[in-house]
């Protein structure tokens, strides 16, 4: 199954991230953000730079949704058909781009200043992985057997 889903391994030349190799990097951090924003939202909130911001009870849900969202993205980032995965990759470069400017304008309302770097700095920095991913897929793609 995970063969099926992650298809034939693609090897890096050099130090540079090929196409198919850097979509699932990505993929992996995704699905890692995802699962541990579903699982431990409390935990994430730490982790994305958010704690001791008020916590009203649908704060748990919001981040379960984003949890959902990144696995989604995730699970396209990591699917064997091209045209899936640079679909997926795609939307999620719209979205971490999206998230980067929410960051912006959650600061300018008076977010914690740890967001910037956890959430903003780490939407850019997939942003950024997603475009090389789409930027090479089509090399890559073309030479994977």
């Amino acid at each position: 199954m995970i063969t099926a889903l992650l298809g034939p391994t693609v090897r890096t030349t050099g130090r540079r991230l090929q196409g198919a190799d850097a979509a699932r990097v990505l993929g992996g951090l995704r699905l890692a953000v995802g699962v541990g924003s579903w699982l431990s939202p409390r935990g994430s909130t730490r982790t994305f730079g958010l704690a001791g911001t008020a916590d009203p009870p649908g704060a748990g849900l919001a981040l379960r949704l984003f949890g959902v969202r990144d696995a989604a993205l995730a699970a396209g980032a990591l699917a064997a058909d091209p045209v899936v995965r640079r679909a997926a990759l795609r939307t999620g470069v719209v979205v971490d781009a999206t998230d980067a400017v929410a960051t912006l304008l959650a600061l300018r309302a008076g977010a914690p200043r740890a967001a910037g770097p956890m959430v903003g700095v780490g939407a850019l920095l997939f942003c950024a992985l997603g475009a090389r991913a789409l930027q090479q897929s089509t090399d890559s793609d073309a030479t994977c057997p």
